[in-house]
């Protein structure tokens, strides 16, 4: 781990919900509600921005930390990363949320393993908004994972999981918070790297 990430605050003391200022048009991110009427009173375009999509006993726990980097490896700081995922219960809306990048390129979220389809693996929809530019992707989960994940109570209601694509970009390391205890909570991390 690098000087910069042990310089960070904990992951947890930092603030649940942000306010974006964009300069211009905002990007539809995730179809975000507005800010509580004294904030959208003022000028400009104000959206909440959560850092937490699901509440708490849904499924499994997960924080969920992206890099984003650019071509030569830097951090691309104050970049809007979106991320969108399945709930587990197949019949829940899907959960979504945004953050803005810090200093040091990062991003995190507070949700819950993903569920998923029979015909799409378990991750996440990526979209990352940068100089007026937008990137998409997705991130997936290593099959071993998604398979154990797969026999807990929350996530019994799914199709078999399908394993991840054969590709070895976009597969995000998994780490579980107490290795005996896999509903305890997990810890995933992927760096992104964008051409901008």
């Amino acid at each position: 781990m690098g000087h910069e990430e042990r310089a960070a605050a904990p992951v947890m003391n930092r603030r649940a919900v942000i306010t974006l200022d964009f300069p211009g048009p905002v990007p539809a991110i995730c179809q975000l509600r507005p800010a509580p009427a004294a904030a959208a009173a003022a000028a400009g375009d104000r959206f909440v921005v959560q850092r937490e999509l699901a509440p708490a006993g849904t499924g499994v726990p997960m924080m969920v930390r992206i890099r984003v980097l650019d071509a030569l490896d830097r951090p691309l700081p104050g970049a809007v990363l979106e991320i969108s995922q399945r709930a587990p219960e197949p019949s829940a809306p899907d959960l979504c949320g945004a953050q803005m990048t810090d200093p040091h390129g990062y991003a995190e979220f507070k949700t819950v393993f993903p569920g998923w389809d029979a015909d799409r693996p378990a991750g996440f929809d990526v979209t990352l908004y940068l100089a007026g530019a937008r990137d998409t992707g997705r991130f997936h989960f290593p099959a071993q994972v998604t398979g154990q994940v797969a026999t807990l109570p929350a996530y019994r209601r799914n199709p078999a999981p399908l394993p991840p694509p054969e590709q070895p970009a976009g597969i995000m390391h998994v780490v579980p918070r107490d290795r005996y205890d896999l509903a305890a909570g997990l810890l995933a991390t992927i760096s992104a790297v964008t051409d901008r």
